[in-house]
């Protein structure tokens, strides 16, 4: 009878550890592996990842998109990006594209100068995305400005009141959600 009761205590105590193990494994975050940001950096930035490096509680990843080379830093813990960084630009498709430019405009007109464009990294169907993960609705209008830090778009979104949601062309990042009146 004794030996039921010491069986059945011990039975108890180790249902109870691996409960609390698996409840503590449940529970802790998951550390991205190399994979994973593969995948995470080609549907988001739609580029070909060169190397992975991870230091600490962090990566960073270098990837080549249209010929020019980005590093960005990425939580290994949350999966966070951060820090993107332009490492070599790819100067021979610029010409190119400058140079297609020239031709075009010199069909039509000699007197216009060329302007360089800021080419956003993420596409437009990417940050309408984002934009309605954040803000459901129907799409009215989205607008690209470019300027030194890769561009932002502004996405209108159609609700009882209208939604301009601004979203970062590199990081996708939502930097501004502006309701309007």
């Amino acid at each position: 009878m004794k030996a039921k009761w010491i069986t059945l205590c011990i039975a108890v105590i180790l249902i109870g550890f691996f409960i609390t193990m698996t409840v503590k494994q449940l529970s802790t975050p998951h550390e991205l592996n190399t994979n994973e940001l593969e995948v995470k950096i080609k549907d988001i930035y739609n580029a070909e990842v060169q190397t992975l490096v991870k230091e600490k509680d962090q990566f960073i990843a270098s990837f080549n998109k249209d010929g020019s080379i980005f590093e960005v830093n990425v939580n290994a813990v949350t999966g966070q990006f951060s820090d993107l960084k332009l490492i070599h630009k790819n100067e021979k498709k610029q010409d190119e594209q400058n140079n297609s430019e020239v031709s075009k405009e010199d069909q039509t007109s000699t007197s216009k100068p060329v302007e360089k464009a800021t080419k956003p990294v993420l596409s437009e169907q990417q940050v309408v995305d984002i934009a309605l993960k954040e803000v459901p609705g129907e799409v009215d209008s989205v607008e690209f400005e470019g300027n030194a830090e890769g561009g932002v778009y502004f996405v209108e979104i159609e609700q009882e009141d209208d939604v301009i949601v601004q979203v970062h062309a590199i990081t996708g990042e939502i930097i501004v959600i502006q309701y309007d009146d």
